[in-house]
């Protein structure tokens, strides 16, 4: 069974927890899950999924434990869980991530798009700042 579908049969069982699949020397997460991985350790989001070593679960779950995020290893075809809260922040904290990822892609696509207009034109940046200067 490929990663992702083992990630797909254990996630909708554990919806509110993030869901580590193991897979050779590294921890894979894929969709919503990715995003908060993305959000707290600013891993790379690379064809809906987020991997990291094995060493760096030690730091994921202490992370993720401290934001009040359920989390379970998926280790072969079977679950365990590593931490369980009560009072789970997990969706609170998706929302979270998600506006940050978004806010920081649109802030991305400003930077490029003023970085064409100033290489265009140096006369331009005193005309972009001014702008900006006055919102």
């Amino acid at each position: 069974m490929k990663t992702v579908d083992k990630y797909v049969k254990f996630k909708s069982e554990y919806e509110d927890y993030v869901v580590l699949v193991k897979s050779g020397n590294f921890y894979y997460s894929f969709a919503d899950d990715a995003y908060i991985l993305k959000y707290f350790f600013n891993y790379q989001i690379r064809e809906n999924k987020v991997g990291f070593p094995l060493n760096a679960k030690a730091k994921v779950k202490s992370v993720l434990n401290r934001h009040n995020i359920n989390l379970i290893e998926i280790i072969d075809d079977y679950a365990y869980v590593l931490e369980t809260k009560n009072a789970n922040a997990y969706k609170e904290k998706l929302a979270e991530a998600k506006s940050n990822i978004l806010i920081s892609n649109m802030l991305n696509n400003l930077m490029n798009a003023i970085e064409i207009k100033v290489k265009k034109e140096e006369a331009n940046y005193r005309l972009i700042k001014d702008f900006v200067d006055e919102l």
